[in-house]
């Protein structure tokens, strides 16, 4: 599993490593919906399933927590959306960049 996933999948939360200027904003206004797609997005990256990993009731829980508290900036979720493999997520920052 990828490292950072390993410090995070039980939390559902992704830590991801460090990012310079990227399309989006520093904008939290991201909804369930985002935050789905975008868990299902970066562990499927690392050869994973989201929903089977965390569970769908879990997977539903912690993206809606990403929706309610802000804790994926646009520009993080932007720059990861785009990623095409998980040696590009390192670009992307912490998710709250």
């Amino acid at each position: 599993m990828h490292q950072a996933l390993k410090l995070c999948a039980g939390l559902g939360l992704l830590a991801l490593a460090g990012c310079g200027g990227t399309a989006g904003s520093d904008s939290r206004a991201l909804t369930a919906q985002d935050c789905r797609a975008y868990y299902v997005h970066t562990y499927k990256l690392d050869g994973m399933d989201a929903a089977q990993i965390l569970g769908e009731e879990q997977l539903a829980k912690d993206s809606q927590t990403c929706a309610d508290t802000g804790m994926v900036t646009k520009r993080h979720y932007d720059c990861a959306m785009a990623a095409k493999s998980v040696a590009d997520l390192p670009a992307c920052g912490m998710p709250n960049t």
